[in-house]
């Protein structure tokens, strides 16, 4: 049964692979309180909570059901992993993922930045690194659970933390970027360099991070909050502070040697001899790529006795002609794509096609979404001269197509095909109920009714805080910014 396969990946994932990623030994036995960590270097626990976070954001905790509910992975039915409820998602699941938003990860940067405050010299840079990692857990805990505790987090005074609104978490998030951004002082030399996996203490770049998921959170809550325009603007006014190329992507590298390899490469290691034997081309993306698209080969392996690519509905069947979700993908070394340069500019190539604070303006959305695409085909691994071909040859051109915001965003769904927990938050800000892009349907096999909206809270966060959401949200039920 699924639900069993998931329940034991789960288990073994969330308690044992993500201490096993990035030769993350070092950062073991940090803490001896839950709630307070008072010996211990900011970069010890900076270093734990990143590798928490990024395991179960590519595992059988995060990846594994999102792809599946999301529909940007098939199941292949018992051809592969097996049909199954996909909106019945496991209770291990939803309570690993929210303990590494509020535990693992999330306490741990939460003392980080405490002790690098009270520190004599104090350590704004690291304190403000950790500020910018904590803002994003935070923006992905209420984009997949909703509300959540954000404003009375952490405090060890407070049993019980109130759940906030979405909109009050977001805008808290940019408070938070906000104030890191400030904390930074380039001058000084202490900051978290060793441990930084990503920028290796260039402040600059962290910089860019900062103001690059402002703009990415501007644009999730700019339908539902039109006041947040005019920041998208004051960010598009000079696009150097924010990522402005390949080489500035946030970016969780991982190695070929032994306990560094990338979370889903030791999945299929595990369980299935480091083949996919479950996952397969998914028709919902398959088939909004375009025949000559340079990635489908990156993305996609040929079905055994295939000699064509070939995808499959959700719970459709699979036999040997369907396309598998690419070993490329899943290569010991590939590497966690948190906020790339290539997703970025489909998100500037948005704004200027609507006109989101700036003058509406398609010639130039054109020439972003081009650039966009072409460094997500590279990204990939598709050679420069392939890429550039495909977009002037290939791809639609913006000015000229009917539905040029359409295009835009299935471009963005595709290209978050490997990453389903963006692919949602993308799927749902993508249009009004109804007229996302693309256009889904509830699965076969899934509860009848609308399709899914968020992830329910586990059984042990509603039995353990009495001031959860009353009555307690439902999958289907829509968060503040998905209209």
């Amino acid at each position: 049964m699924k639900s069993n396969k998931i329940k034991i990946l789960s288990i073994l994932l969330g308690a044992g692979l993500l201490l096993t990623t990035s030769s993350c030994s070092k950062y073991l036995d940090i803490n001896t309180s839950p709630l307070t960590a008072t010996k211990v270097e900011p970069k010890l626990l900076f270093g734990y909570a990143v590798t928490a976070w990024d395991a179960n954001k590519n595992s059988g905790d995060a990846w594994l059901p999102l792809g599946l509910e999301v529909q940007s992975l098939a199941s292949g039915g018992d051809y592969g992993w097996g049909n199954d409820n996909l909106y019945n998602i496991s209770t291990y699941a939803l309570g690993n993922t929210f303990k590494v938003y509020y535990s693992t990860a999330g306490n741990n940067l939460k003392q980080a930045i405490k002790i690098a405050e009270e520190a004599s010299p104090v350590q704004n840079n690291a304190a403000a690194q950790c500020k910018i990692v904590l803002a994003q857990l935070m923006y992905e805990a209420t984009t997949l659970y909703g509300d959540v505790p954000f404003s009375e987090a952490w405090v060890p005074e407070i049993s019980y933390p109130k759940y906030d609104s979405q909109k009050d978490v977001l805008n808290g998030v940019i408070a938070l970027l906000d104030d890191a951004i400030n904390q930074i002082d380039e001058s000084s030399a202490l900051k978290i360099s060793d441990y930084d996996i990503y920028y290796s203490g260039d402040l600059q770049k962290w910089k860019k991070l900062a103001n690059s998921i402002k703009f990415k959170v501007y644009m999730v809550m700019a339908d539902a909050d039109p006041s947040v325009v005019s920041k998208i603007g004051d960010l598009l006014k000079d696009e150097t502070v924010m990522i402005s190329s390949a080489s500035e992507s946030w970016i969780h590298k991982y190695y070929s040697t032994e306990n560094n390899e990338n979370p889903k490469y030791r999945l299929f290691k595990t369980y299935t001899n480091g083949e996919n034997q479950w996952f397969f081309a998914n028709s919902n993306v398959f088939n909004y790529m375009d025949p000559q698209d340079p990635r489908i080969p990156r993305y996609f392996d040929k079905g055994p006795k295939a000699t064509t690519y070939k995808a499959v509905g959700s719970e459709e069947l699979a036999d040997e002609t369907t396309s598998l979700i690419s070993s490329y993908l899943y290569r010991k070394d590939a590497p966690s794509l948190l906020l790339s340069y290539h997703e970025l500019t489909l998100l500037k190539a948005e704004a200027y096609a609507r006109g989101l604070g700036v003058t509406k303006d398609l010639s130039k959305a054109n020439s972003l979404f081009k650039d966009g695409v072409k460094a997500a085909c590279v990204f990939y691994g598709v050679s420069n001269g392939d890429a550039t071909a495909f977009v002037n040859n290939t791809l639609k051109d913006l000015t000229t197509v009917a539905d040029p915001l359409k295009e835009i965003h299935l471009q963005q769904w595709i290209d978050l095909m490997d990453r389903p927990m963006e692919g949602f938050v993308q799927w749902r800000r993508s249009g009004k109920d109804g007229n996302e892009v693309p256009k889904l349907t509830v699965p076969p096999g899934a509860t009848a009714g609308p399709l899914i909206r968020r992830w329910t809270l586990s059984p042990d966060e509603i039995s353990a805080n009495p001031n959860i959401p009353n009555p307690a949200p439902k999958y289907y039920d829509k968060m503040w910014f998905d209209l």
